[in-house]
């Protein structure tokens, strides 16, 4: 899990996770920092977590992460999303029934405007139909697929996509269970012009143009 100035969310986040916790089912949390000077890493200590420190760039993060983490599976999230009812049953069954592939959830946004909602259904359409998940999906897959397929690239963006491509439409598959996120960071600059700067990077990463490194430091 990726952070970045989290502590306004990172508990809520940390929560969501206990059940899975106390079940067994999640047997470590870490958390891989970019730099936080806010609260984050005393939330992150106090609740249990293993913190890694490094630099704010999140390919580098999600990478430092994946290659610390010690079990056969892999739950990656965003610090600033929450899973929803039944994911526990719906991650057990991926594990014991699709272990050749990775699965995502089902994305929705923690606003109710038509905006966020168009935004959640075209990164649906996105993962469906190019078999593209984004970050804020969330990912499950095997240590043995993560290693297989080269895992995450230290890059400036789009770190999530090339996985995806990497991985290919096979080996992914969607889960029920909703992942809702936060909406904060794309509702900073607007909705709209977020949603058409954004699909604008897309389509010139996918023409094999490199992703800029962030100008500033945001929350993961």
């Amino acid at each position: 899990m990726p952070t970045l100035n989290a502590e306004d969310h990172l508990v809520r986040t940390l929560s969501s996770l206990v059940p899975g916790v106390v079940e067994g089912l999640i047997r470590e949390v870490v958390i891989v920092d970019g730099g936080s000077d806010d609260s984050t890493l005393e939330i992150a200590d106090s609740t249990g977590c293993k913190v890694i420190r490094t630099d704010a760039a999140r390919g580098l993060q999600l990478w430092q992460g994946c290659r610390a983490a010690k079990g056969d599976w892999i739950l990656i999230m965003h610090s600033d999303s929450q899973l929803g009812d039944g994911w526990m049953d719906q991650v057990q069954n991926h594990i014991n029934a699709h272990p050749t592939q990775a699965g995502y959830f089902h994305l929705k946004f923690d606003d109710p405007s038509w905006v966020a909602s168009l935004w959640a259904e075209l990164l649906t359409i996105r993962s469906r139909w190019l078999a593209m998940p984004s970050g804020d999906h969330g990912l499950l897959l095997s240590r043995a697929l993560y290693d297989c397929v080269g895992g995450y690239k230290d890059q400036a963006a789009f770190e999530d996509v090339a996985l995806a491509m990497a991985l290919g439409r096979a080996r992914l598959r969607p889960m029920a269970t909703s992942l809702t996120t936060n909406a904060r960071r794309f509702k900073a600059r607007g909705w709209a012009v977020g949603l058409l700067t954004r699909s604008a990077r897309f389509m010139l990463y996918l023409l094999g143009v490199p992703p800029k490194p962030p100008m500033v430091k945001r929350a993961a």
